[in-house]
């Protein structure tokens, strides 16, 4: 297990990569967002924690970063500040758990465990004979693929993985488009693209807030 810890408080810092190396994980731990984006970018990790402010970038913003690539590893955010601006930010955004200071490291490894025990079904049904697999991330109607171009199964993929919950418009460019500049192939093309070759209007949209996909009742 590999961890990167990102936390400006110095002794915060110390007592958390201590309590990891009894535990036998692997630790990274920086102080600041420069610092986390270089192992961002370059190294795999198994979980991230992250103080929300911290110097340089934001924990929101490095948040951000990591799920523009990665929509699975867990992701702890870390704050002083139980503002619901900043908690629904967090959650927006795909962290995995949130915890307050002070805490104590038994409550971390509590909501560490919970995290990584937690499993996901290989299949989801969707409607009748119509449903998305998460090992070849595809939808299947009538046990036959339906074939969908890149971006399309970028779109799934994040939407699937939040199921019935509302995914905010700026994940989803942030994710499906990779940094690219959006506006060559906007979202309501790809939706329009998309719809015509799923077997059900699946999609459903949330004016200014974003899209989801509801599985049946």
């Amino acid at each position: 297990m590999k961890v990167l810890i990102i936390e400006d408080d110095v002794q915060l810092n110390i007592a958390i990569n201590e309590f990891f190396k009894i535990k036998a994980f692997d630790t990274v731990s920086v102080k600041d967002g420069l610092q986390a984006i270089d192992h961002i970018d370059n190294e795999d990790f198994d979980l991230y924690l992250i103080d929300i402010n911290i110097p340089n970038i934001s924990g929101i913003d490095l948040l951000k970063h990591i799920r523009k690539k990665d929509l699975d590893t867990p992701v702890i955010i870390i704050t002083a500040s139980l503002e619901i601006q900043n908690f629904s930010m967090a959650f927006e955004n795909g962290c995995s758990e949130y915890i307050k200071k002070p805490f104590h490291l038994k409550e971390l490894d509590i909501r560490i465990n919970n995290l990584l025990t937690l499993s996901k079904p290989e299949i989801i049904n969707i409607r009748d004979e119509f449903h998305y697999d998460f090992n070849t991330e595809a939808f299947y109607y009538q046990d036959k693929p339906i074939h969908l171009r890149y971006k399309e199964k970028r779109f799934c993929a994040i939407m699937i993985k939040n199921i019935n919950s509302i995914v905010p418009n700026e994940l989803i460019h942030d994710y499906v488009w990779e940094g690219e500049i959006k506006e060559t192939y906007p979202l309501r093309q790809l939706l329009g693209e998309l719809r015509k070759k799923l077997p059900f209007d699946i999609i459903q949209t949330k004016i200014r807030e974003g899209y989801i996909i509801e599985t049946q009742k």
